[in-house]
């Protein structure tokens, strides 16, 4: 009998590297600079939430040398607290994250923000793929993380472009969001969705947790 299929080791940063660095787990009003930035780029008339339902998420995570930094993320309300609760535990855990900025950093853009592997979350657009319906990024409910580590794909497919070198899913990388992972079983355990369970195309970068009322 074959023995099963082992998941490859996970790459974490070594926690206990900066113990006089203070974690920050937080979220806030938007402030007016990123609600300017998000009424310029990324939001629009139309759009299935107002600003008013968003909140910046402020949260540390370990970047790809091992270091601890702090990030931002734009998410809904309804998530924010949630979501700062499942990145504390990914920071104790040592989950490694290249960088987070909101997309309005990259001017809205989703392409610039995974080639530069960016985890962001909200941004009102399309489905990949579906024109005319909306992602559930368009509501703050969605967060792509690492997601040149983690592409996109679907038949010849690869978004990013770049993220071609890491479709092979039986090897670890930095940051690599893996089947049945602790970040995936995380995720999960709290009621969201993982793109890379999805039948018809994989989105090993994706996770959403849409409103069910």
């Amino acid at each position: 009998m074959m023995a099963a299929a082992q998941e490859p080791p996970e790459i974490v940063a070594l926690t206990s590297a900066a113990s006089d660095f203070r974690p920050l787990f937080e979220s806030g009003a938007l402030n007016s600079e990123l609600r300017q930035k998000i009424a310029s780029t990324t939001w629009h008339a139309g759009c299935p939430v107002s600003p008013d339902d968003l909140r910046e998420l402020r949260v540390s995570y370990w970047d790809f040398g091992g270091r601890p930094a702090t990030g931002s993320l734009v998410v809904h309300r309804e998530a924010a607290a949630e979501l700062a609760s499942i990145f504390r535990e990914l920071f104790r855990h040592g989950f490694l994250i290249e960088r987070m900025e909101p997309v309005e950093h990259f001017g809205g853009s989703d392409d610039a923000s995974m080639e530069a592997n960016n985890t962001s979350a909200f941004n009102c657009r399309d489905v990949t793929g579906q024109p005319g319906e909306f992602s559930n990024h368009s509501w703050g409910r969605a967060i792509d993380i690492n997601p040149l580590t983690n592409p996109y794909t679907k038949g010849q497919t690869v978004l990013p472009p770049h993220g071609r070198n890491f479709l092979d899913r039986s090897r670890a990388y930095p940051g690599a969001i893996l089947a049945d992972s602790f970040i995936v079983r995380l995720f999960e355990s709290r009621g969201w969705t993982w793109g890379g369970r999805w039948q018809d195309r994989k989105d090993y970068q994706h996770f959403e947790k849409p409103d069910r009322k």
